[in-house]
């Protein structure tokens, strides 16, 4: 089957496939709102440096995440400490 280029959720499908014989939980992709507060971060990042820090400090908060999950925390609660951290880091207001 043939998908249109805005079909098809690419993450989940990277994720699925990265996952696939890594351990048996696998691994998840973000859900809706993960994603859309992972892009807020990269895209400020992208905007208060060089654009080519954005992809990289998604990198490394999503290694930061799977730490914290692993630790016990929420994923959720994970991604809002990184925001926090990256908006102190560019100079941004808390919120």
């Amino acid at each position: 089957m043939t998908h249109a280029p805005g079909d098809r959720d690419v993450i989940s499908e990277l994720a699925t496939k990265l996952g696939a014989g890594a351990d048996a939980a696998g691994l998840a992709p973000l859900d809706l709102a993960g994603r859309a507060k992972l892009l807020r971060i990269a895209r400020d990042v992208a905007h208060a440096t060089e654009r080519q820090n954005a992809p990289l400090a998604a990198f490394l908060i999503g290694r930061f995440v799977q730490r914290a999950v692993q630790s016990g925390a929420s994923e959720a609660d994970a991604l809002d400490e990184a925001a926090a951290l990256v908006r102190s880091l560019i100079g941004e207001p808390d919120g």
